[in-house]
């Protein structure tokens, strides 16, 4: 079979075997946050592991990146197995290898240490292999809130990671941290052996047609490129946390600036307002329940741009900075889960490719918004820094006007049977 004919092969629905709200759906949600929590355990950790290598802590920042650059890695090339092997398998075999090497990093040092937190970062993805099986495992009404509710967990785990980190090495050591995640790995595979696998959940396999490894990797952007939602939602994802990084890049150093003159501590604090993602992950996986993408992916660019613009335009005294995180938050992941809601509608096949192809190009503009953050910080301040967070989201916005127009103009040439999908 050819690689495009494995892409757009149909499948019949899986039969459904989880349910939203169901004890093994949180329990899901509990793996993917544990599993992401690996790439930000070292955030508070750093002084204390500089002074036990008795090396400056600007040595050992670079672990901070190399786990992301890992992170990266593993989406590519790791992600889009989901579409070749057994997921359950898959996502099993990263998490105990995320295990042994959370296991033996505390007694490193030196160059390995450095390569053994790439690894971390590379076997760290298990999350993004559960999304796109969950999306399979859970009926096509449940689909959105189900997801939500995978994803309030890893973002709970990104958030929550750091404050227990921080406390549990305040009364032990650094190495304790480490130790006590890799025991959170055991508990995370005991979970997953518990879930239908692909088979049991009547999952076609792709595995059996010849599609290999490099064919499998090399297919993924004429995946994404024939369909039209695919496209525009990584566009929507790109911009969103384009826009989530510019301001969390370009907030600490307005703090730190008078009349605030923040500390780093209470600067962390700020990252707990981030708990509203949450609540705008499981509100927008309600309204993606209802078919409503649209209107959920216009209220979020509009929150986000009138926040930004608010901010940039005097409201930046320190209750509109609380209230503008939150917002922002709520919006920013409110977006992300409809994105993923909508990636996700058909094409089971092909799911953890068209995972990857979307969390590549969300990781993309990150990358762009916190590049750019520093550059608008040095030229114009706070106040650059916001307005280009309103300009992402008044493109986004541009984006969904342009691609509404474009699908009526279609519609009333009644040419509507073009690869796409729902908006």
């Amino acid at each position: 079979m050819t690689q495009d004919a494995v892409a757009a092969s149909p499948a019949a629905p899986p039969t459904a075997r989880l349910h939203a709200g169901s004890p093994m759906v949180r329990l899901l949600a509990v793996v993917a946050g544990l599993c992401v929590a690996n790439l930000y355990y070292a955030l508070p950790l750093l002084p204390a592991i500089a002074e036990s290598l008795d090396r400056p802590a600007d040595e050992v920042a670079p672990l901070l990146s190399l786990t992301q650059i890992g992170y990266a890695a593993g989406l590519l090339l790791l992600v889009p197995l989901g579409d070749m092997v057994d997921r359950r398998r898959l996502a099993s075999v990263l998490v105990a290898a995320a295990g042994v090497v959370l296991l033996i990093i505390p007694f490193t040092s030196g160059p390995l240490m450095f390569v053994l937190f790439t690894v971390l970062g590379v076997v760290s993805v298990p999350a993004m292999v559960i999304v796109p099986w969950v999306a399979d495992l859970v009926s096509d009404e449940e689909r959105g809130r189900t997801v939500a509710a995978v994803m309030t967990g890893l973002i709970l785990g990104t958030l929550l990671c750091r404050t227990f980190a921080g406390a549990l090495a305040d009364v032990t050591t650094w190495q304790v941290v480490y130790w006590v995640a890799a025991g959170f790995m055991v508990l995370c595979l005991l979970v997953l052996r518990r879930v239908p696998d692909d088979a049991a959940a009547g999952r076609d396999r792709i595995s059996p047609t010849g599609l290999g490894y490099v064919t499998l990797i090399a297919s993924i952007p004429a995946i994404a490129l024939r369909r039209r939602a695919v496209v525009e939602r990584c566009v929507y994802g790109a911009l969103g946390f384009g826009a989530f990084s510019l301001f969390w890049t370009g907030l600490p150093l307005f703090l730190a600036e008078e009349p605030f003159s923040y500390g780093p501590g209470a600067i962390g604090l700020f990252g707990l307002l981030g708990a509203a993602g949450a609540v705008g992950a499981g509100l927008a996986g309600r309204l993606a329940d209802r078919n409503l993408q649209a209107v959920t992916t216009v209220c979020a660019f509009l929150i986000v741009g009138l926040c930004f613009l608010g901010l940039g335009t005097g409201l930046d005294g320190l209750a509109a900075i609380i209230v503008a995180t939150l917002l922002l938050d709520l919006a920013i992941q409110g977006a992300h889960i409809t994105n993923q809601s909508v990636i996700y509608q058909g094409a089971p096949l092909v799911r953890s490719r068209i995972t990857t192809a979307y969390m590549t190009s969300y990781f993309a503009g990150g990358a762009i918004g916190s590049a750019l953050a520093t550059a608008m910080w040095s030229g114009g301040g706070w106040r650059a820094v916001c307005l280009l967070g309103a300009g992402f989201a008044a493109l986004a916005l541009l984006v969904f006007v342009v691609r509404a127009a474009v699908g009526r103009m279609v519609a009333g040439r009644g040419g509507g049977q073009g690869a796409g999908g729902v908006g």
